[in-house]
């Protein structure tokens, strides 16, 4: 059985062998992904996650993944993108206006974007109201779906029931990547924002050296 890249690309799989490792570089050097070029791999955590879900959802607008299927990783995909971008806006946020910062484990999306939200109105207290107002609804309907970032994850709660509890029996995928992708926009955008006054800061602490 012919194990070249093209045929594991076309879905034919190969038998498994004993001496298969799973993580190794090999020859189509294309498919091999760079782990040691990077300080810090925050930023392709955060922008990996996003890209994925993209991935799967246009996999299901080309006929080549299933809906019923891929919504499970599609949206954990998206909403722990969300999650780590608003972790890194907060820790970065903080960071610039001299705030104290503890790294502590959180989940809910909830409780990370009111903190979030008041760096961005700090820092841009003329900023729309209304992309406040619609980020504050979309993190509600996460909150009320999947609270925790588990109910996309497992299919069982700790209790045997059915993680997924939801009102609507579908679920539009491009509707989802498109909506996602606007409040991307908001959240790539004030990264960059704070990136860029953090360096200025620095520029200026160090000519005051």
């Amino acid at each position: 059985m012919s194990d070249s890249i093209d045929d594991l690309l076309g879905g034919r799989m190969r038998e498994l062998k004993g001496d298969d490792q799973l993580f190794i570089e090999a020859e189509d050097w294309w498919m091999n992904a760079c782990l040691d070029w990077y300080h810090d791999p925050t930023e392709l955590y955060i922008v990996g996650y996003k890209e994925a879900g993209d991935s799967l959802v246009n996999s299901v607008a080309d006929r080549s993944g299933t809906a019923d299927s891929l919504i499970f990783p599609i949206v954990f995909l998206y909403r722990h993108y969300i999650e780590l971008r608003l972790k890194s806006l907060l820790h970065d946020g903080r960071r610039l206006l001299d705030i104290e910062h503890k790294h502590k484990s959180e989940h809910q999306l909830s409780k990370l974007w009111p903190k979030v939200r008041d760096i961005l109105v700090e820092l841009w207290p003329d900023g729309s109201k209304s992309d406040l107002a619609a980020f504050d609804s979309l993190i509600n309907q996460f909150e009320q779906v999947d609270p925790r970032s588990t109910t996309f994850r497992y299919p069982k709660d700790f209790n045997g029931n059915n993680s997924l509890q939801m009102d609507s029996p579908r679920v539009n995928l491009r509707n989802l990547k498109e909506v996602v992708g606007a409040m991307a926009i908001i959240l790539e955008g004030s990264a960059a924002a704070i990136s860029e006054y953090q360096g200025y800061k620095n520029d200026m602490q160090r000519d005051c050296w």
